[in-house]
């Protein structure tokens, strides 16, 4: 494993922060089929993008069910959590991105992180 592994696994997690699942797909189809280490990082990471968007269009049409209602009281339930949930996510990419970039693996939860792609 050298450096730029280390670096390429740890630039998946954070290119999530940003750009969603375009950061990773795009190191997961570029390095994915010669390192293992990069593989590994790149699903997760798109992996946990994946999920993280699926929770957001479940949240938006939440958000959306409830404006039927009053817009103000789904602003006040919906924009909480989706800072706590954005938060969360956060957490996690950053935490597996510093392990990523000292040469390990840190696995982050199945909620979290859906096996959508292997």
């Amino acid at each position: 494993m050298s450096d730029t592994d280390e670096r390429l696994g740890a630039l998946g997690y954070l290119g999530v922060i940003p750009l969603g699942p375009v950061v990773p797909l795009a190191v997961y189809l570029a390095s994915g089929r010669t390192s293992p280490f990069v593989r590994r990082h790149a699903t997760q990471a798109l992996n946990v993008a994946l999920t993280w968007l699926l929770y957001a269009i479940c949240g938006a049409i939440v958000g959306a069910l409830l404006a039927f209602d009053n817009t103000g009281n789904a602003l006040l339930i919906m924009v909480p959590i989706a800072v706590i949930g954005w938060l969360v996510m956060l957490w996690h990419l950053i935490a597996a991105a510093v392990t990523a970039g000292r040469g390990g693996f840190r696995q982050i939860p199945a909620w979290a992180c859906s096996p959508l792609v292997r």
